[in-house]
């Protein structure tokens, strides 16, 4: 089964503390952005990449990858806003929307979606929680929730292209704003959608805190040693743990 991918790199470093977009932050001299972009042009499924930019940072990342599946739009202010940019660029029937800042999404977690498109019109990547979750309204717990029933979602959520296309031009029609795109498919369009067991090292990066463990993911995958800006930044985080 064939897709196109909307791959969000329109973000920032804000609360990374870099003074740059995060996808450009290095992992063992390999940019987050061509880490991510990598496991997609390594599938034959992956008919088109549609990159969701900066405009003033498209020229950089044009530098890094070239491949013909590859297009660019500019993002528009919000999350939403760029999704919804990228989908009017989209060929295939199904359409993966992965944020640019997860890198380690795996090779088995793209096949698995894949195989939920073939019975399902949307699904997602999820992983159980591990914590407690309460209700809190006004700084006062309201009741804990059942923690077998909840699980975090992550990317790339997947959906049939259409269905998708039209949840976001109603939500951009009545105004409505969603915190992640299966959201909108719910509030939307009247079908299941699929939950796909993900992984925890499929994070996105968001923190300093995030900075440290996709480093020593790096470690584990690569087992090679990590270089300057990596090295800082584990130095930085690791103070904040070691008491």
């Amino acid at each position: 089964m064939n897709y196109s991918l909307i791959l969000l790199c329109a973000g920032s470093g804000k609360r990374t503390g870099l003074k740059y977009n995060k996808i450009f932050y290095k992992i063992n001299n390999q940019t987050v952005y061509e880490m991510n972009i990598s496991h997609f042009l390594e599938d034959n499924r992956c008919k088109q990449i549609i990159v969701v930019t900066k405009e003033n940072e498209i020229d950089d990342i044009r530098t890094l990858v070239n491949d013909s599946r590859i297009e660019y739009v500019f993002g528009g202010k919000e999350r939403q806003d760029s999704v919804y940019e990228g989908l009017q660029k989209v060929k295939e029937n199904h359409v993966f929307i992965h944020d640019g800042a997860r890198p380690y999404v795996s090779k088995q977690s793209i096949n698995d979606l894949v195989e939920c498109l073939k019975t399902y019109d949307a699904g997602l990547l999820m992983v159980p929680c591990k914590d407690t979750i309460k209700e809190v309204k006004e700084g006062i717990v309201v009741k804990t929730l059942k923690r077998e029933t909840l699980m975090q979602a992550q990317t790339p959520q997947v959906f049939k292209s259409e269905d998708i296309k039209v949840a976001y031009q109603k939500a951009k029609d009545e105004g409505y704003v969603a915190t992640d795109d299966s959201q909108l498919f719910e509030r939307y369009i009247d079908k299941d959608i699929k939950a796909v067991l993900g992984d925890y090292s499929n994070l996105k990066i968001t923190t300093q805190v995030d900075l440290f463990f996709v480093s020593i993911w790096m470690l584990v995958d690569e087992k090679e040693n990590i270089n300057i800006e990596n090295k800082k930044y584990c130095k930085n985080i690791y103070s904040l743990f070691k008491y």
